[in-house]
Parts: C-alpha cells; sequence; structure tokens
C-alpha cells in the first residue's frame, strides 16, 4: 500500500467524507422542500387568494352594518338637534312654529311691509318739513319790518334832541 491509498483509507477522512456528503445532502434536502412548498403555494394560492376574498368581504359585510347602525342614529340626533334648533330660533325671533311653504312669498310680503312703512314715514317727514319751511319765512320778516318801526321813533328822539342841543349852543 503507498501512502495515498493508506490516506484514502484512513478513519478521518472516511470522516470527512461522510460529513462532506451529509452536508451536501442536507442542502439537497432543504432545497427539495422549498421546491416543494413553492409548489404548494402555487397550487394553494388560488384557495388563499380566495380565503382572503372571503375574509375581506365578511369585514366589508360587517361595516355596512356598523355603517347603516351608525347613520340611523346619527340621523335621528341630527334631526332632534334641527327640531330642537328651530323651535329656539322660532322662540328669539318671534315666529310661530308654521314655516312658510314659499320663502320667495314670504319674502315678497316682508318687502311690501316695508315699502309700506317708508312711504308712510316719507309722508310724516314731508308733512313735517314743509309747514316749518313756510314759518320760518315769516318769522323772519317780521322781526325786519318791526326793525325800521322801532328805529323811526329812535330817530326821531334825536331830532327831537337835536334842536335841544341847538339851542343850548345858541344860548351859551
Amino acid at each position: 500500500m503507498t501512502v495515498m491509498e493508506d490516506i484514502k483509507n484512513s478513519k478521518a477522512v472516511r470522516v470527512y467524507r461522510q460529513g462532506w456528503l451529509a452536508w451536501l445532502g442536507a442542502h439537497k434536502a432543504a432545497f427539495d422542500m422549498a421546491q416543494d412548498g413553492v409548489k404548494q403555494v402555487l397550487a394553494s394560492r388560488q384557495q388563499f387568494v380566495d380565503d382572503l376574498v372571503e375574509k375581506g368581504e365578511s369585514v366589508e359585510g360587517l361595516a355596512k352594518e356598523n355603517f347603516d347602525k351608525v347613520r340611523g342614529d346619527v340621523e335621528t340626533r341630527f334631526n332632534e338637534v334641527s327640531e330642537k334648533v328651530t323651535a329656539a330660533s322660532n322662540k328669539v325671533l318671534g315666529r310661530t312654529a308654521e314655516v312658510a311653504a314659499d320663502p320667495v312669498a314670504e319674502l315678497t310680503e316682508e318687502v311690501a311691509k316695508l315699502a309700506k312703512t317708508v312711504g308712510s314715514l316719507d309722508r310724516k317727514v314731508t308733512s313735517l318739513t314743509k309747514p316749518a319751511a313756510k314759518k320760518a319765512p315769516v318769522k323772519k320778516a317780521a322781526p325786519k319790518a318791526a326793525a325800521p318801526k322801532a328805529a323811526a321813533p329812535k330817530a326821531a328822539a334825536k331830532e327831537a334832541a337835536a334842536p335841544k342841543a341847538d339851542d343850548a349852543k345858541s344860548a351859551a
């Protein structure tokens, strides 16, 4: 036997070779398992997708039910609050509980009432201002006419006093 043959037949080489083959076998087994897993996933992916769609539909159904419940509660509460606000605003604004069927007609009536009020106020203002305008010039004219009459007695008194002053000068 040669040295090479002794090395090949040695127990250490046999153990090393068995370890090497075990390592290769493990990798082959892992590869086979992964390949089988991929085949199973590919084969069952449609089932997997179908399961996910079914779960999604059940969640959607629950969401719709809950939404309908919440929507009903919210609409009821909104209507109650709306009625309370309307009643309160009617009390504040002094309106009756009846709401006009045609808001345009209601506004037209209010505009007509306001137009009547403005017309009556305009007539009152013009009636109050016209007599005051006529009386004012008459009152002003009367004192002017009275002033010359009052000035005439003063002038006569001056004239009467003037001769007396002249007489006093001439006597001196």
